[in-house]
């Protein structure tokens, strides 16, 4: 049986998934920025499979060394 793919989102300039959620029905549907709760970063956070989390999170490590 094949098993369902998970996704979450992550900030792209730290790589948390710590972000608020969505409670609000008039947020889900007119959203506003979301912020990272982390690095406060503030736009698009892309949606990622839950077991590529690691390896996005050590390629975020790698660029923000350069």
């Amino acid at each position: 049986m094949k098993t369902k793919q998970q996704f979450i989102k992550i900030c792209p300039k730290c790589g948390s998934i710590d972000l608020p959620i969505r409670t609000n029905f008039a947020e889900i549907l007119a959203p506003t920025p979301e912020k990272c709760n982390k690095c406060g970063y503030s736009g698009l956070f892309p949606e990622i499979d839950i077991n590529e989390i690691e390896n996005f999170q050590k390629n975020i490590k790698k660029l923000n060394n350069y």
